[in-house]
């Protein structure tokens, strides 16, 4: 076997990292969130992990959600993503969507034997109210179909004008699908069409009204199959058998036309280097570990270091207790009007009045409302503290709570 270089580690570590942070949003496993208000693509994620194989834990974590929350994926996205998937990711797929079928009985494209199925305490539940998981509400609310794609897309440019071609391309579905989804909710008023030459093109006809109702919107809507895609290209370039760098000949090269269509349609292209020169190999190794660490939540300021995060226990014998850390180091307990612990009415809403104030304090970003911390904590409160079970604990980071507060803001600011 080929050495593992220092590149090389770096590339597993961070696509574990991205893998394992899009699964803790879903509710599987207890991996640190780092995308919280990124929107999470069931389908592709599905694909990446079935390939990235080298953490058992993950794969098997992974298949134990899609087995208990099958209802929520869309077999025609899983087709036709594994269509355009590498021969490798394919294969590993395969026996992936294999192992699921055995267990929960749906059409997916599988292609191989079942793996074995290492049984944990058992997977997590979505929990919809995250505003990474606004794929799963819209599936919620009209169908695991092409509607809740398209759907996804205009909340993500809704004063875009789009055509149904470049709607089909992005939601994964067919152009028929696609174009009837548009006649349906075109025919609903959901969505108006405009006449833009010898074309039809789209847009949400009450934007504000669908946000309104979705409530939790995430700030970003990645693409993240290409993301994907270059994830394993840099993963095969890094394991090539030289870890001499002028040992790569003309690895680069490959792998600069490899990344080159997807580099393009995530607009990056003009970032990576070229694959000539002395020193072609280090600056695109230090490109490539810079993309992951973005993509992954660890790019300088988005990690958890310098990050305050806070972490609510709902205690089992009754009552509420807050710690609040800055990166590595020890918690501190939350204190509201000298109590450490509080009791089980009141503690929702003091430690999310006390969280938002101290969050929006050290925001350099935000200028608080005053009027508005209480209105849009005691939402907070009684949204997502109040429902924890005894016993149970959830974290925040300070970043969660300042989109959290700029998402309600817009909504109150008005009238405030």
């Amino acid at each position: 076997m080929p050495a593992v270089t220092r590149f090389g580690s770096e590339v597993n570590t961070l696509a574990l990292d991205l893998a394992w942070s899009l699964w803790s949003e879903l509710g599987a496993g207890g991996g640190v969130r780092r995308h919280d208000w990124q929107a999470v693509d069931l389908e592709p994620l599905i694909l990446f992990t079935a390939w990235l194989a080298t953490d058992s834990r993950l794969r098997a974590t992974a298949m134990e959600w899609s087995i208990a929350n099958a209802r929520f994926a869309s077999t025609f996205r899983l087709r036709h993503f594994a269509q355009r998937s590498s021969p490798a990711m394919r294969a590993s797929f395969g026996r992936f969507a294999s192992t699921v079928r055995a267990h929960a009985r749906v059409p997916w494209p599988a292609q191989g034997d079942p793996l074995a199925l290492l049984r944990h305490d058992g997977p997590g539940s979505p929990d919809l109210r995250r505003p990474s998981l606004i794929q799963l509400r819209l599936r919620a609310l009209v169908g695991v179909s092409a509607r809740a794609e398209i759907l996804k897309k205009m909340l993500a440019e809704p004063d875009r004008l789009q055509s149904a071609s470049a709607l089909a391309d992005d939601a994964g579905y067919g152009k028929g699908s696609v174009a009837q989804a548009l006649e349906m909710l075109t025919m609903a008023g959901i969505v108006l069409v405009q006449p833009a030459g010898n074309r039809l093109q789209y847009r949400l006809a009450r934007p504000g009204d669908l946000a309104q109702a979705m409530q939790w919107l995430p700030s970003a809507y990645p693409d993240w199959w290409p993301v994907f895609r270059i994830t394993e290209a840099l993963w095969d370039y890094a394991q090539h058998p030289s870890p001499n760098q002028s040992g790569r000949g003309g690895a680069p090269g490959r792998l600069l036309q490899r990344i080159d269509a997807d580099a393009h349609r995530l607009g990056i292209a003009h970032q990576i280097p070229e694959a000539s020169g002395a020193a072609a190999v280090a600056e695109l190794e230090h490109w490539a570990i810079g993309f992951l660490a973005d993509q992954s939540g660890r790019a300088p300021g988005a990690g958890p270091s310098g990050q305050v995060s806070y972490v609510v226990h709902h205690m089992s014998f009754g009552g509420w207790l807050g710690t609040a850390a800055t990166g590595g180091r020890q918690p501190k307990t939350i204190e509201v009007e000298g109590k450490a612990q509080l009791d089980e009415s009141t503690g929702p809403a003091a430690l999310a009045h006390t969280m938002f104030t101290d969050a929006l304090q050290k925001s350099s970003g935000t200028a608080p409302h005053r009027a508005l911390i209480p209105v849009i904590s005691r939402e907070f409160a009684e949204e997502l503290l109040r429902p924890m079970r005894a016993g149970q604990e959830a974290t925040f980071t300070a970043e969660f709570l300042r989109r959290w507060y700029e998402n309600r803001h817009q909504r109150f600011g008005a009238t405030a």
